[in-house]
């Protein structure tokens, strides 16, 4: 993949999927348009493993994913909602142990070097991260004992067991588990604004797609003044995301 836009900017279906996806999801979106990741994925076999981890990631992904393709493991770094497991030593009943593959289908794995297990559990839109220490879910089940702490950081971590726990008990996440972003539809405009910026697209062409026939063919500087503001002000902050794409409220 070039320096070239991900998606369409011109067809707002090309972000349709963003409007159910967890925040996280934009996180990536941004990350793999970023000029530094893709000159950081073209150049991967001499990245160090420490400049990778510096973005909060677990594993090398092709800026060519999308969100639900690409399916990032975030590191406890960046994400608050990563919990953190390991094997409790102690018998118990049946249906206390997790079995993974009971999730099969929305399994992924990363294990480091300490050995620890990094896993995802995702359809592509809505996410859980549990780390698992000094153990494996390789094994068959076990029972996960959870480590959280704090009062403020202990709310995301509260809300990613609850799904963890229905996830694991009935194999699916119910609808009203799922993720609904209420600033979704602007986050999705901010970035159709970086694939037009990432396409040489004008100002003006940004606003006769993003806001149709409204835009003046002439004059439209005058004549649509608060339009040509909300689009520059999309471009700001576009760029900003380009140039600094982990910097959002995603991990919030």
């Amino acid at each position: 993949m070039s320096g070239g836009p991900a998606a369409n900017w011109r067809f707002p279906e090309a972000y349709g999927g963003l409007l159910v996806s967890d925040r996280r999801a934009f996180a990536w979106e941004w990350l793999r348009r970023s000029p530094l990741y893709r000159t950081l994925w073209k150049n991967r076999a001499r990245v160090s493993d420490e400049r990778l981890e510096s973005l909060g990631l677990h594993g090398w992904i092709d800026p060519a994913l999308s969100a639900s393709e690409a399916r990032p493991i975030w590191s406890v770094v960046r994400d608050p909602r990563v919990l953190r497991g390991r094997p409790a030593r102690v018998d118990s009943p049946a249906d206390d142990l997790f079995d993974v593959r009971d999730v099969a289908p929305f399994v992924s794995v990363e294990i480091d070097a300490e050995k620890t297990e990094h896993w995802l559990l995702s359809d592509g839109h809505w996410a859980i991260r549990l780390d698992l220490h000094d153990g494996t879910l390789l094994g068959g089940p076990i029972l996960v004992e959870h480590r959280i702490s704090g009062l403020q950081s202990a709310k995301p971590k509260l809300e990613a067991l609850r799904q963890f726990v229905v996830l694991a008990e009935s194999g699916r996440l119910p609808r009203s588990m799922m993720p609904r972003e209420r600033k979704a539809a602007q986050w999705i405009l901010e970035l159709r604004v970086g694939d037009a910026i990432l396409s040489g697209a004008t100002q003006q062409e940004m606003a006769r797609i993003l806001f149709g026939a409204v835009i003046a063919s002439r004059r439209w500087r005058i004549e649509n003044a608060s339009h040509r503001l909300r689009v520059q002000r999309l471009v700001r902050i576009a760029r900003r995301r380009l140039a600094d794409p982990l910097s959002g409220p995603w991990f919030g």
